[in-house]
């Protein structure tokens, strides 16, 4: 991803552009799905902005609410998922630390959804065409700010001159 200092709303583009492009040339519904992730997380964001404001006051506006975008679970388009004896593919893929979580996009059990509920694998079936997403994902990636100190980024942002002693 190319780096845009100091300009959030292109990073995110940036990022949801190359995860778009992870997707595959010919899955319209994964593109979609980014898209609508994204959103989601930006929602998030803005219904508990007050109390994300109020998180960060000790930095002296250091860090922004948006920034948390960032500590969000990432998604990986096309993942396979380990189990004991094998791997199995679904349309995306995230660790929360503890577990995968399958999406799998589809307006019925597919066999791959099957396969990997049998393997013991968390799968959220996700509706075609569905932007509201926030409805299926649990509440883990709902406040995915919760228990973080500070924002996670694969961005640094500069500290000025003369703010840290040397």
């Amino acid at each position: 991803m190319p780096l845009m200092i100091g300009d959030h709303a292109a990073r995110v583009a940036a990022a949801i552009d190359w995860l778009a492009d992870l997707c595959g040339d010919y899955a319209p519904l994964r593109r979609q799905f980014i898209g609508a992730y994204f959103s989601c997380i930006a929602t998030q964001l803005d219904a508990h902005r007050a109390d994300v404001v109020e998180q960060l006051n000790p930095y002296d506006g250091l860090y922004a609410p948006e920034d948390f975008i960032w500590s969000a679970l990432m998604p990986l388009p096309r993942g396979w998922v380990p189990t004991v004896d094998q791997m199995l593919p679904a349309d995306i893929v995230f660790w929360d630390g503890m577990q995968p979580i399958a999406i799998e996009i589809a307006s019925r059990t597919t066999a791959r959804q099957s396969a990997l509920e049998a393997a013991g694998v968390l799968v959220l079936r996700i509706e075609p065409g569905t932007m509201d997403i926030g409805r299926y994902l649990p509440e883990s990636f709902q406040r995915f700010w919760h228990g973080q100190i500070l924002p996670t980024s694969p961005f640094r942002r500069p500290i000025p001159l003369g703010v840290i002693a040397t």
